[in-house]
């Protein structure tokens, strides 16, 4: 009676430890897969490591993604060179330099913001597996030295240009990126969403 009755503990004890474990690990493959509102900064270098930052960028609600009018190309290239130029004001305002903008770079950024639309995804990898290098490689940009990349996307700002930058220079590695004086030219590229969402990727380049 006694072994009968340890043999039945026995085997609901085993089952609830077997569902207990594959709830778990059913929930760290959601979060995985889940798509965070994350900015991350990248920098390629061949004699450093590669770094990976998360900052939080949480959506305001201050707006209404039904009363949302997606801009035209040519806003969409104003929007760039606006983002651009508060990039430069935050280095003029650290005493550095401003950046030369790059066309040929602007097409890294672009690019990598039109996939992360297009794909609906968010990071630095590409939907190809390709990083920044890569997507350098891919449109002929191959003599650099360094390579840098900020990426950054919100929905609901009044002021999503102003909102991205600030978001970045409050991540130590965004901002050492946007301060970095070894830069000298960079781009931006900008894609918009139907929902409202803005995706940005800020490419930094040194040449040889």
């Amino acid at each position: 009676m006694y072994k009968k009755s340890f043999l039945v503990k026995f085997c609901l004890f085993s089952a609830l430890f077997f569902c207990a474990f594959s709830v778990n690990n059913f929930s760290q493959k959601s979060i995985k897969a889940e798509k965070t509102g994350s900015v991350r900064g990248y920098v390629r270098d061949p004699e450093e490591d590669a770094g990976l930052v998360r900052k939080r960028v949480a959506p305001a609600d201050n707006i209404s993604a039904n009363s949302f009018d997606k801009p035209s190309d040519r806003q969409i290239s104003d929007f760039e060179k606006l983002t651009f130029g508060l990039i430069n004001q935050k280095r003029a305002e650290n005493g550095l330099e401003p950046l030369a903008w790059s066309e040929d770079v602007a097409k890294i950024a672009r690019l990598h913001s039109e996939n992360m639309v297009k794909f609906n995804f968010f990071g630095h990898k590409g939907i190809d597996g390709k990083m920044v290098d890569g997507r350098a490689d891919s449109v002929g940009l191959t003599k650099w030295t360094l390579l840098g990349e900020n990426i950054a996307y919100n929905r609901g700002y009044k002021n999503p240009l102003e909102t991205a930058v600030e978001k970045w220079m409050l991540s130590s590695s965004h901002r050492e990126n946007i301060l970095n004086d070894r830069w000298k030219e960079a781009a931006i590229g900008i894609a918009v969403d139907m929902d409202g969402t803005y995706y940005f990727t800020e490419v930094f380049i040194k040449r040889r």
